[in-house]
């Protein structure tokens, strides 16, 4: 088992799901690998503070209720009271209950329950951001020119896309790999004379970006989110997924977004 194949089981290792034969194989690299030890080690943080943060809003319970008790009414194809059902059915609702809230309240994807979804890509983002830019945590980065293009060829991101986002008004201060909601990553902090904004490279695969659009640029179609204090927007050409990230503003993460647009 190899460095990436380390990378690819990560999630399922952290889990619980990957079977015995595999986990004790998994377990002797990261014994022998630092590097992979290390990244493991940052990744259980990244998912504990993720979680920190999803968990720490102030939730409506009575609406989560609200929301569970409709959703369990489909099902059955009626409205109908508990009181007026069955202890059977009374029981299996209750329990069914429990299940939607914790679905709703602990999944990977945050919920604002008054109708709005940050996907867990942007809620990720989000949070890799400030635990890796505004928090300062010390993490490995490369600065050279010559190991972010390493980089950005390891996960097959074109070096002239990197390079492009770093002409103009933006500079490149360093790179690293990142995982976002089960995808590697290539993330990349810029500054624009000031403050520093993360940006995350991917090339494009069947998986799309959810929302909807918000605006086109440059005929590409820009969508934006927010997550407590990062402003995150998104696009994709037919080669790459753009993320950028920014504790700035909504309009500064699409003022940077619409000028990737025009570079990409």
């Amino acid at each position: 088992m190899n460095c990436r194949d380390i990378a690819e089981l990560a999630p399922l290792y952290s889990s619980g799901e990957l079977e015995a034969p595999g986990a004790a194989v998994f377990q002797s690299h990261l014994k022998t690998c630092s590097s992979c030890a290390d990244e493991m080690e940052r990744q259980a943080y990244f998912d504990a503070r993720l979680r920190e943060i999803v968990l720490s809003d102030d939730i409506d319970v009575a609406q989560v209720n609200r929301r569970v008790r409709l959703q369990i009414a489909e099902v059955f194809g009626t409205h109908a009271h508990p009181n007026r059902m069955g202890p059977v059915r009374r029981r299996w609702t209750a329990a069914a209950m429990g299940i939607a809230a914790v679905l709703l309240l602990v999944s990977w994807g945050y919920y604002d329950l008054f109708g709005r979804r940050v996907a867990g890509v942007y809620a990720a983002a989000a949070a890799d951001h400030r635990i890796e830019v505004v928090e300062l945590q010390s993490r490995e980065w490369v600065g050279d020119s010559g190991q972010i293009k390493a980089l950005a060829q390891e996960e097959g991101v074109p070096e002239s896309a990197v390079f492009a986002l770093a002409s103009g008004k933006y500079h490149l201060n360093r790179a690293r790999l990142c995982r976002l909601d089960g995808r590697v990553f290539l993330h990349l902090v810029f500054s624009d004379g000031g403050q520093e904004f993360s940006v995350y490279l991917r090339h494009r695969d069947s998986k799309s970006l959810p929302a909807q659009s918000l605006e086109t640029a440059n005929g590409k179609s820009l969508h934006a989110s927010d997550f407590n204090n990062e402003h995150v927007a998104s696009f994709e050409t037919p080669q790459l997924t753009f993320v950028v990230v920014t504790d700035q503003s909504e309009v500064a993460a699409l003022n940077i977004a619409r000028f990737a647009s025009s570079v990409l």
